[in-house]
């Protein structure tokens, strides 16, 4: 039953509620300006067949037939008009669902219109040429749903029969049956192919929209990876030079203050030796836990500049306390105690070299890294644990 079910909503219906509704709001503006010329072209043809019925000669407007004619155009004409402004006052506020209602409706009214000129043909003697050739039309061009064809369709076939057994020619009879039960199995057939054919196209946009986001998603990704530092999570020097740099330039002309902070682990590489790499990192880790946590309070940059430096950048309009910035960082890195007996000291220190300034006072951001390398290794020089 469940596969039955599924090989009908795929082969008929085609679309699942949720894709109903996207479709729903996707289709008026692929068949807007269509279904409108095509509107107007129908509201100039009554208004060209009522002024050939007023010019004709011997025209009495006292025979019902004329009457019921000239009265079919009028009807059609006037339901044009009204559905054209409707339609655009729907289809400009994004109304989709009164949009949607409202050629449901004029579909109707052109099928009664279509109904009222065959039975009125039929009466005279003439053959279903009219309904035979205008309901495929508008099966071909104005866009419906399988149900929605199946009802409008139906129904019209339904109340034309009805009205030629009871009041048409009973000569013929069966063909005129027989023909326009053709006729509106053709129509719905033709209304089901525009429709599938519509949300097919509906479907492959899907399609290419969601491949488009997740190659986006991807892409992403891969920027982020190429951008962030894989064992610390912080950015890295690629980041600093896409990213950083053009910031930093693009500010240097501004009244802007910054601040550059290198910091480095004080002889890594003999805690390396001691403790071997794998602890090494997760020493790496710990330091970079502190600065990411910093980084946060005071709205600043962290980059993992080197194995064991990193590079702090803040960009600011107020003047900034470097100094005193650098200062509480030194004081939570100790503060975290991580252990080494391999030093007078026994844990984990880091030196800092700071650079703080107006912006414009450097020609880029290069020269103010620069003072603050300069700057560390004059910590370096002067003990380590310390800033300078």
């Amino acid at each position: 039953m469940n596969s039955i079910k599924k090989m009908i909503q795929e082969n008929i219906f085609i679309l699942s509620k949720e894709q109903t509704k996207q479709f729903n709001e996707y289709f008026p503006h692929k068949v807007y300006k269509t279904e409108r010329n095509i509107s107007i072209i129908v509201a100039l043809t009554q208004v060209v067949m009522m002024i050939l019925f007023l010019f004709r000669k011997n025209i009495d407007f006292h025979e019902f037939r004329i009457v019921a004619y000239f009265s079919l155009y009028i009807y059609l004409f006037l339901a044009t008009v009204l559905a054209l402004v409707f339609y655009k006052y729907t289809y400009k506020r994004n109304m989709f669902k009164i949009y949607s209602w409202l050629r449901r409706i004029y579909c109707f009214l052109i099928c009664m219109w279509l109904m009222g000129i065959t039975l009125l043909d039929q009466a005279h003697g003439a053959d279903l040429s009219v309904f035979s050739y205008l309901l495929p039309t508008m099966a071909a061009v104005l866009l419906v749903s399988p149900m929605e064809s199946i009802v409008i369709f139906g129904s019209t076939w339904v109340l034309l029969i009805t009205m030629l057994i009871s009041f048409g020619n009973q000569d013929g009879q069966f063909g005129i049956i027989i023909n326009s039960i053709f006729v509106t199995v053709l129509s719905i057939f033709i209304s089901f192919r525009y429709y599938r054919s519509m949300a097919i196209e509906f479907c492959d946009r899907l399609t290419i929209e969601n491949q488009y986001k997740e190659i986006k998603q991807v892409n992403h990704q891969l920027e982020d990876l190429a951008h962030v530092d894989q064992l610390t999570g912080l950015y890295n020097r690629h980041y600093l030079h896409q990213v950083i740099y053009p910031m930093f330039n693009e500010n240097l002309k501004n009244n802007l203050h910054s601040m550059c902070l290198i910091l480095d682990i004080d002889f890594f590489k003999q805690y390396n030796d001691n403790y071997g790499h794998l602890k090494g990192d997760e020493c790496i880790k710990q330091i970079t836990k502190v600065i990411r946590e910093f980084c946060d309070r005071y709205d600043a940059n962290a980059i993992r500049y080197g194995g064991e430096e990193f590079l702090i950048i803040k960009v600011d309009k107020n003047e900034i306390d470097a100094l005193v910035i650098a200062n509480e960082l030194l004081y939570e890195i100790n503060k975290e105690n991580i252990t080494r007996d391999d030093l007078e000291i026994n844990h984990v220190t880091v030196s800092i070299g700071i650079w703080d300034d107006s912006m414009f006072k450097v020609e880029t951001l290069e020269t103010a890294i620069h003072y603050a390398d300069n700057a560390l290794y004059k910590a370096k020089a002067e003990g380590r644990n310390r800033i300078a």
